[in-house]
């Protein structure tokens, strides 16, 4: 019986070309589309599961009450890990996570590696493989673990074990011996490194109080591993016990706060700062898995669409079939086994189709994924399989399995309104997603275009910023010989040297408590005299720092909010607030030192941080102050022009790595992941309305031909072109008409929502819905003009003769 259906679906399929040709490019596009969406979504849901223990190691984050105000951080104090692991005895282990990116020297070669300090038991929490050696490597001080590509990097094709490298830590040159070899971390991975060296080198970095007792500190990452079966919560109120006499001085009981996050929820929990490494917005995810799943949706529509539209042609087969005896499960297991059969063979197309796609895919995530034939896989491939037979083939079969024998054969088949009704909610539906998908687009688009182009209170063109990653007055120095090779090059317009540039995920914070207990902060920057002028940032109350008056390191320059948040009416010579001891020279107008996503906050820029930062009582980053050069360049090939940059870098830098960012590109990266989901969203949407019409087609090819006859009829009593077109029209684009009222509120809820991650952002323009669905309608028209003005064309006489 199996093999009868079979081969009586192959002959269906092949006899009906158009119609097989039709269904199998929608569905293969539909599922190509959803395995890639797939495919990344499941490398953001996968990370750090690689890790056997996974599901028992915790991260530690910082809650501080302080002043009526609440810190939290994701980088904790250092004595926190060893505290915990001797006065809590559910914790099994603890590790530290420092991360560094120290000048390493391999010779006469000097470049910056991202080095992670780690506690000697690192690998009883973490499963990282090893090439080359063995676990036990880091007991040793002086040894030093080298990634695969690391080793490439520094040694080349010579084998690195046993040969010596030397770190800069702090102030000091560190000799290590290479004592293994690991591959590179997984890309789903939130700890990411290319060497690990000892915890026993810390005294290089941080001060014995630091290291011991110093609770208000923070410099590293801490993890736990907690025994099998053990929960969170309880582990966190012993911590709590332990601590709170520890910190008293400065903290009531409850004040500060050490919470546990899992591992595996690091990736894609944004609630919380970022550590050692970035995380991702879980939404994102979550976007572009609905998307994938609109996509396969919308094919299946089609599906499900043509083979109802195709129920009259096949009513005959059905009504034979049941005379000779066919009962309904058969008819049933017939019909479904040929949507079985179409979607068997639409995914192997969709899965070439998706192979062919993925380096470019991979581009476009900025993640290099590779499929993985695991059980996750073939479960995912399966399921696909299934639920698209199901979804396209079952409704279609009960449909055809449904026909009386007798009707048929007499001719009065009446495939009910019901049918009818379902097939036109199934359109419309269709559309609905493909209007969407538009407006989003379009929104997303101007939104990401708004970021680019918006003024941003400074001049970012033509800038180059060369960080000098070195300690502050190491980088000033090395800064100042530089800036003396620039003053040679005659295409350098002006140069400044900043602890940050505008291309930083924000200044440091600065805070100190008012007398009344409220908490204050503001943005900071040491600057010099240059960086008004080189950055093009406009004065709008008092003047700028002077080369040549030494007086103005006892003054800061501050923006406009920050004028408006301390309530100043009269700021230029007024004193700072608090304890410093600086005064107010000039106001800047607000600038966007920070990325669009938040608010202009209070800014201060000074000449000389020392006094500031010891008369601040809370002082944060994200990035490690280090002095930055920024270059203003003139017209001309930057390619030369950065040629020569880097050859004067190299006679006073030596060997040190020479890097550098163009300014603007740094600042577009900062929306990367809109811009990716921008154009995901835009290929989608040309995907479905694709897929969409393709569908139209098929089913104004079938109206086309079951109304033959009438046609020929109108046609004889005079029925000019245009009438009949607008005949056979007319239903088609009333549903896409349908599908436009209902997508537009649906879109503006969800732009809305999307929009409110951004401080500064786009109004949703009116014309968008207007243009989505004027453009929908005028692509559904034409797809099914393509049948119907064909029809009206065709000799009437030779339509009823057939008949």
């Amino acid at each position: 019986m199996f093999r009868n259906h079979l081969k009586v679906a192959f002959r269906y399929l092949l006899r009906h070309k158009s119609y097989t040709a039709t269904n199998l490019l929608g569905l293969s596009v539909g599922i190509a589309c959803c395995l890639l969406l797939a495919l990344f979504v499941r490398s953001e849901w996968s990370f750090d599961r690689f890790h056997e223990k996974s599901g028992r190691i915790y991260r530690a984050w910082l809650q501080e009450h302080y002043k009526g105000e609440v810190f939290t951080n994701t980088v904790t104090p250092i004595p926190l890990g060893p505290v915990v692991k001797e006065g809590v005895p559910d914790v099994a282990a603890y590790c530290r996570v420092a991360a560094l990116r120290p000048f390493v020297r391999n010779g006469a070669t000097v470049l910056s590696g991202d080095v992670n300090m780690v506690d000697s038991n690192f690998f009883d929490l973490f499963d990282f493989p090893f090439v080359e050696g063995n676990p036990r490597a880091l007991h040793a001080p002086q040894a030093i673990l080298l990634t695969q590509s690391a080793a490439k990097r520094f040694f080349g094709a010579t084998p690195p074990m046993g040969k010596e490298l030397e770190l800069r830590l702090g102030e000091d040159t560190v000799l290590f011996t290479v004592a293994g070899l690991l591959k590179d971390p997984p890309l789903e991975s939130s700890i990411r490194f290319e060497m690990l060296i000892s915890f026993a080198q810390a005294p290089h970095l941080w001060s014995a109080n630091t290291r011991t007792s110093a609770w208000s500190n923070v410099a590293v990452e801490t993890y736990f591993l907690l025994p099998p079966g053990a929960t969170p919560e309880p582990v966190q109120a012993r911590i709590a016990s332990v601590l709170n006499p520890l910190v008293k001085a400065t903290y009531k009981p409850g004040e500060y706060n050490v919470r546990l996050q899992r591992l595996t929820d690091i990736h894609l929990d944004n609630s919380l700062p970022e550590g050692n490494q970035p995380v991702s917005d879980p939404k994102y995810a979550y976007i572009l898995a609905t998307i994938g799943l609109l996509v396969l949706l919308i094919a299946c529509i089609n599906f499900v669409t043509l083979a109802i539209g195709r129920s009259a042609t096949r009513a005959l087969e059905v009504g034979v079939r049941k005379v000779l005896g066919a009962a309904r499960p058969q008819l049933l297991a017939q019909y479904w086994g040929e949507a079985l059969l179409l979607t068997l063979m639409a995914f192997v197309l969709g899965a070439g189709l998706a192979a062919v796609a993925l380096k470019p895919f991979s581009a476009l995530a900025n993640r290099a994924l590779v499929p993985r034939l695991d059980a996750t896989t073939l479960a995912l491939c399966g399921g696909i399989i299934a639920v698209i037979a199901l979804i396209a083939g079952v409704y279609p079969a009960l449909v055809l399995s449904r026909f009386r024998p007798i009707q048929v054969l007499k001719g009065r088949l009446q495939a009910g309104g019901n049918v009818g009704l379902f097939r036109k909610a199934l359109i419309t539906g269709q559309f609905l997603a493909s209007i969407v998908m538009i407006i989003c687009t379009v929104v997303v688009g101007r939104q990401l275009q708004y970021l680019r182009s918006k003024d941003l209170g400074f001049n970012r063109e033509q800038l180059v910023v060369l960080p000098t990653n070195q300690p502050r007055l190491e980088g000033n120095a090395l800064a100042a010989r530089y800036r003396v090779e620039l003053e040679k090059l005659p295409f350098v317009q002006q140069t400044s040297v900043s602890l940050y540039s505008m291309a930083e995920a924000g200044w440091m914070s600065l805070g100190y408590s008012e007398e009344g207990g409220r908490f204050r902060s503001f943005s900071f920057n040491a600057v010099d005299a240059d960086f008004v002028a080189a950055h093009g940032v406009q004065l709008v109350a008092g003047r700028n720092f002077s080369k040549t008056n030494p007086a103005d390191s006892g003054f800061v320059l501050v923006n406009e909010a920050f004028v408006k948040a301390f309530g100043l009416k009269d700021p230029v010579g007024a004193k700072l607030p608090y304890k410093y001891g600086e005064r107010i020279l000039g106001v800047v107008k607000d600038f966007h030192f920070e990325s669009l996503h938040t608010a202009i906050g209070p800014a201060v820029m000074a000449l000389r941080p020392d006094s500031i930062f010891r008369a601040s009582s809370d002082v944060s980053y994200a990035t490690p102050p280090r002095p930055r050069l920024t270059v203003r360049l003139g017209a001309g090939d930057h390619g030369a022009h950065l040629a020569a940059l880097q050859a004067a870098w190299k006679r006073v830098a030596g060997d040190q790595e020479f890097a550098y960012r163009f300014l603007d590109e740094a600042l577009n990266s900062a929306y990367e992941q809109e811009g990716r989901l921008g154009t995901v969203v835009r290929w989608a949407s040309g995907l479905s309305v694709f897929i969409a019409c393709m569908g139209l087609f098929g089913l104004a090819t079938l109206v086309v031909v079951r109304r033959t006859r009438e046609i020929g009829i109108r046609k004889v009593l005079g029925a000019e072109v245009g009438s009949i077109v607008t005949l056979l029209s007319k239903d088609f684009v009333l549903l896409v008409g349908l599908a436009a009222l209902g997508g537009f509120p649906l879109a503006w809820w969800m732009l809305s929502k999307w929009l409110q991650d951004f401080a500064y952002r786009i109004d949703i323009p009116l014309w968008v819905f207007g243009a989505a669905a004027g453009a929908t309608i005028v692509i559904a028209l034409a797809t099914v003009c393509l049948q119907t003005v064909r029809a009206a064309l065709a000799n009437p006489v030779r339509s009823l003769r057939s008949e």
